[in-house]
Order: C-alpha cells, then sequence, then structure tokens
C-alpha cells in the first residue's frame, strides 16, 4: 500500500462500475462498498461487501483501519448522507475526496418537482394510481396514502419489503426500454409516476414513457453534493482524478 494509493470506492451507481474495471485493468489498489445490494449493478470488478457506516466515527475507523488514502465516492445520487459522512470522515483523516454524479435530467413543466418522497406523497391524489421508483427503503414515507394504489419498483425478488396494504411490489430487471415501460403502465392502469431525478440514460425510460403518455409526472430533486467537495461528472475524468493520485499529481 506504501507504493500507491489504496481507495475505498463508494459504489451503487453504473459508474461505479466503469470505474472498478479501470482500476482492476490499472492494477489499482481498490475495495468498493455497497450500501445494500439493489445498489449493484452486477459484480464488481475489484473486491467488494455490502457496508455502510452509521456515523462519521465509523467511516473513519473503516478508513484507518483498512490504510485507505483516497476515497471515491460513486455511490447512489440520493445516498447523501453516506456521501456526506465520507466527505467528513476524509476531511478528518486529511484524505483526497471525490464525489461522482452524473448531470440530472433537465426537468420542465408540466412535469413536476418535489424536495423529497414524503413531500411527493403528500402531492398524490385521491384515487391516483401510482408507479414509484423510489427504492424499497421509501415505502413508509407514503403513509398515509391518499391514491388508489401504489406499485413500487424493485429490482431484487429475493430482498422482500413488508409492504403495507395500499402498495404491491413489481419486480424488474435493468436495463429497461420506454416500450416495455408504457407496455406496463398501460397493464397497471397507471396515472401518476413519482421517480428520483438520478439522470442518466439507463433511468431514463420511464420517464420518456410517462411523457409520452400523457402521465402525471412527480419528480423529486436529488441532494446536493458535500458541500466543499470536489465534483465530476463523468467516469474518466474521475479515472484521471485516480492517476493523479498514483503519480502523486495535484488532486484538485
Amino acid at each position: 500500500m506504501n507504493q500507491g494509493p489504496h481507495i475505498l470506492l463508494i459504489a451503487g451507481s453504473a459508474e461505479a462500475h466503469e470505474i472498478a474495471a479501470a482500476m482492476s485493468a490499472s492494477d489499482v489498489s481498490a475495495r468498493a462498498v455497497l450500501r445494500r445490494a439493489e445498489r449493484s449493478f452486477g459484480p464488481l470488478a475489484v473486491p467488494s461487501e455490502i457496508w455502510s457506516p452509521g456515523n462519521l466515527d465509523e467511516m473513519a475507523a473503516y478508513l484507518h483501519a483498512h490504510e485507505f488514502t483516497a476515497v471515491l465516492d460513486a455511490g447512489h445520487g440520493f445516498d447523501a448522507d453516506i456521501s456526506q459522512i465520507a466527505f467528513d470522515a476524509t476531511a478528518r483523516l486529511g484524505l483526497p475526496y471525490l464525489r461522482v454524479l452524473r448531470p440530472m435530467w433537465d426537468i420542465a413543466a408540466p412535469v413536476e418537482r418535489a424536495a423529497s418522497v414524503a413531500a411527493a406523497a403528500r402531492m398524490i391524489r385521491p384515487q391516483a394510481r401510482v408507479f414509484a421508483a423510489t427504492g424499497r427503503g421509501t415505502v413508509a414515507d407514503y403513509a398515509p396514502f391518499a391514491g388508489a394504489r401504489l406499485y413500487l419498483r424493485q429490482t431484487n425478488a429475493k430482498a422482500r419489503t413488508k409492504l403495507p396494504p395500499f402498495a404491491e411490489a413489481v419486480y424488474g430487471q435493468p436495463p429497461f426500454t420506454q416500450a416495455a415501460e408504457e407496455a406496463l403502465f398501460r397493464a397497471l392502469q397507471i396515472d401518476t409516476l413519482v421517480l428520483r431525478n438520478v439522470g442518466g440514460v439507463p433511468s431514463r425510460p420511464k420517464l420518456d414513457a410517462a411523457c409520452a403518455m400523457g402521465l402525471r409526472v412527480i419528480a423529486i430533486d436529488r441532494p446536493a453534493a458535500p458541500v466543499g467537495a470536489q465534483v465530476l461528472a463523468a467516469p474518466d475524468a474521475a479515472i484521471h482524478w485516480i492517476e493523479t493520485l498514483t503519480t502523486g499529481g495535484t488532486t484538485g
């Protein structure tokens, strides 16, 4: 480890997989952590585990115990709590930190915006048939539910979450297409889509499908990156950041 950087990769996005592959190909020493299994887009090219810190002290202890020399945060765009903890821990230990965040979608009317899942839930109209792509951890945010039915997308059929009577899981694996999303919305008689503005191409088909069908769409704004953190949008830029660590160059 003394011969080069030992990087903690916080995974949970498609970009994390591209970055992990590049690190593996260049023999960069790295280990990845995922908050939970459904954050995975498949096996990573570097050693990984399911783990997330509960607080700043836990993260700092983890970084110290594994002798990490930098943190590259390519976690899910809505895991802002993990990002803040990681950023604060690197600041405490004097380590480089980078946040990778793809550009959000340019949301315009008639798409409506909400600050959180709970805020979006309060916007649901009586008797609405809602399709939600906000993650299984957000179920409680929809109660009390004013609509007729809530269909919640889940990508991991094994990680079953107990749902309230008003909700039903819809299992599916990416990649999704606009045509498939339109067919699903028609079959479920959906009139309202609630989604998070995660940005990127892979997650967009549901948005395009709902807009093409004239459905009501409520998009939840993505949390900002930690104040003061370096943020890059593209995996290749993050890979260059890794190279500057390897060569001892400026990390920004």
